[in-house]
């Protein structure tokens, strides 16, 4: 799909229109802003001007090795439309969370959900940061690469002279909203332990980095066997398109070759509503042979249903882990240490050396954008990345 997607279309930007349908109401939070600080009791505004009351509010709690989904208050709304609850984030998982408020619009029987981005200072520490131990699907293997992000960054427009390069190495990025070179205004923040991946459609920016540069292709790369893993939680808005997945390096004699295969091992797509992926508890695995065909396996989209596996949950709801294992007889990947998916191998994934990529893409095959209700801005919070071989 990165290989051949192009930008499909710019914003266009019109005046907002001075009235708005019942039907087109969505679910807004008042107070605190999104991706605000939040540290013991918080009372959260919301406005839900026709909604059917009460609205229902969830957020993961920690726990054991997965946590478990929890109902943080049921909102009682007045005559127009409004409501509070008090959010008691010490009980919480420390860094980023999210806030679901769920609710059905009377017009239309519509049932939407607000995707509230907090930053908890206070709360539990619980499954963050590197852990001390392998994962076990990697038994065997020595660890090749890791970062926990709990250092200043080092990303630049190339990737030379640092650890990440802040495009697709090839040239082909992809994002509606483009993959931008590091400023001190975005899109790489970092945190704790977080490297933060910020779309911005003031700015027009979103993020992403790869383990090798564009200049010549040198950085991380691994050849199979490995295993890869990546723990983040990713924002839920329409639009919003994160991955983590890799492509097999095919620079040669100053060349991008036409050929290539990719890995995804999550492909999330964010937002309710008409023409949008509605994908809040799946997402895809999906292996691709570029420029090329072997038997009938060149590309094979395989939905994974999170509520089957470990503690459930959305991605995001709560961070987790997706990893992925190459070996010459076959392709596995793995969602918090869970098996969800076995694979034949692809050809030039186990021959050829493989670099990664993260991001936090925006827009896709025409799906809608529209961040607006959120600020304009959304994060992508990634707690660390280790790989063994």
């Amino acid at each position: 799909m990165r290989k051949t997607i192009s930008i499909l279309c710019m914003f266009l930007f019109a005046a907002a229109a001075t009235t708005v349908s019942a039907e087109a109401r969505l679910i807004a939070v008042t107070s605190p802003d999104y991706r605000s600080d939040v540290h013991g009791n918080t009372v959260i505004r919301v406005s839900a001007e026709g909604y059917q009351s009460p609205l229902i509010v969830n957020s993961w709690l920690p726990g054991g090795p997965y946590g478990s989904d929890s109902t943080v208050a049921s909102v009682t709304l007045n005559k127009k439309g409004e409501g509070s609850f008090t959010f008691r984030s010490n009980s919480y998982p420390h860094g980023p969370i999210t806030v679901r408020i769920s609710g059905t619009r009377t017009a239309d029987g519509y049932k939407d959900t607000c995707y509230l981005q907090l930053y908890n200072t206070g709360g539990v520490r619980w499954n963050e940061g590197m852990p001390s131990t392998p994962p076990p699907a990697a038994a065997g293997m020595s660890l090749a690469f890791q970062d926990d992000f709990d250092g200043p960054l080092s990303i630049s427009a190339t990737g030379v002279g640092a650890r990440y390069g802040a495009h697709k190495p090839d040239g082909l990025d992809f994002s509606q909203i483009p993959f931008a070179n590091p400023t001190a205004d975005g899109p790489f923040f970092q945190r704790d332990t977080y490297l933060i991946i910020r779309a911005n459609a003031l700015l027009h920016t979103t993020g992403l980095i790869s383990s090798i540069n564009s200049k010549d292709a040198t950085g991380f790369t691994v050849k199979a066997p490995y295993y890869m893993e990546c723990r983040f939680i990713a924002p839920d808005a329409t639009g919003t398109w994160p991955a983590w997945w890799t492509l097999t390096n095919e620079y040669k004699d100053g060349k991008w070759g036409p050929k290539s295969d990719e890995l995804d091992t999550i492909e999330a797509y964010g937002g309710d509503g008409p023409k949008n992926p509605n994908a809040s508890t799946t997402y895809m695995v999906t292996p691709h042979m570029w420029g090329y065909h072997v038997g009938s396996g060149t590309d094979k989209s395989n939905p994974i249903d999170m509520t089957k596996f470990g503690g459930g949950g959305g991605w995001a709801y709560t961070p987790h882990t997706y990893g992925l294992l190459v070996k010459p007889d076959v392709l596995e990947f793995y969602l918090d240490n869970v098996k969800v998916l076995s694979l034949p191998p692809s050809p030039l994934a186990i021959q050829n050396p493989t670099y990664f990529m993260v991001n936090l893409a925006i827009g896709g095959s025409g799906w809608p954008v529209d961040l607006s209700r959120y600020g304009n801005i959304v994060d992508m919070y990634v707690d660390y990345i280790r790989v063994y071989h």
